[in-house]
């Protein structure tokens, strides 16, 4: 009989081919197996079990341990490592990728609220998610604070995923992070795609001015038209009215 496909505790879908979830035990394996995972982020206090550790091995997945401790009162992680965290989620290379703490709760939530911010989610909707995997339904001051003050610097490599602001640069400035460009290209593409952008507008309102110019003037005309024909008339009928007074005809 074949063993059934469970799922680590918590898992869940953040983005395609991104991962999340609590330690994963030996009946997960072959589940994650099906993801055909690259890399495997461990975010625990030890590095991880050896059974972990060959199975990623055998599945040539990439594991890289942060060392992270135990939720207590405080935030067990720190800006630097969020930072490297979210280097390696969005780099298309490491893809896909199954991040992991202990319990899937609060450290892996406090690394994708800030992963949402460089894709430009409200901090609202970024901490509605995080609320949805703590056990206690409730968010810390400290954690809140944690992201709301993550401004770090941001290295965006040469390729992003299709789930980052659509696969390219579409602004100038980011509302909130740095962002530090691996290929200055990405920015001049989109400068470059600014100004075609602009020229088909200016182009396109020229285009409109040129035509409503036109159809102004055919206005004109006509109604000059008009006024030339009715000024015509008045000549008319005021050299008739001088020839019947010459005449001593009475009108």
């Amino acid at each position: 009989m074949t063993p059934p496909l469970i799922t680590p505790f918590r898992f869940a879908i953040v983005e395609d081919e991104v991962y999340r979830g609590a330690y994963p035990k030996n009946r997960n394996y072959r589940f994650l197996k099906r993801l055909k995972l690259k890399t495997m982020l461990s975010l625990v206090p030890d590095p991880p079990v050896p059974e972990l550790l060959e199975f990623c091995r055998n599945e040539n997945i990439k594991n890289i341990h942060f060392q992270v401790h135990k939720v207590k009162d405080n935030v067990p992680l720190n800006y630097n490592k969020v930072v490297q965290l979210i280097q390696i989620i969005i780099d298309p290379s490491s893809l896909p990728v199954f991040i992991h703490c202990l319990d899937g709760a609060n450290v892996t939530g406090l690394v994708i609220a800030c992963l949402r911010k460089l894709q430009m989610w409200s901090i609202s909707s970024a901490m509605g998610e995080f609320l949805r995997y703590l056990r206690g339904g409730v968010i810390s001051s400290e954690e809140s604070e944690f992201v709301e003050k993550f401004l770090a610097e941001i290295e965006i490599p040469s390729t992003i995923p299709s789930w980052l602001w659509g696969g390219h640069v579409t602004f100038n400035k980011h509302p909130t992070l740095k962002l530090k460009f691996l290929d200055p290209n990405m920015i001049e593409q989109q400068e470059q795609q600014k100004k075609k952008s602009g020229f088909h507008i200016v182009e396109e309102v020229e285009k409109r001015v040129g035509e409503n110019l036109l159809e102004s003037s055919d206005k004109v005309t006509t109604e000059y038209d008009k006024r030339d024909d009715a000024t015509e008339v008045d000549v008319k009928v005021s050299r008739t009215l001088q020839a019947l007074a010459l005449e001593g005809l009475d009108y």
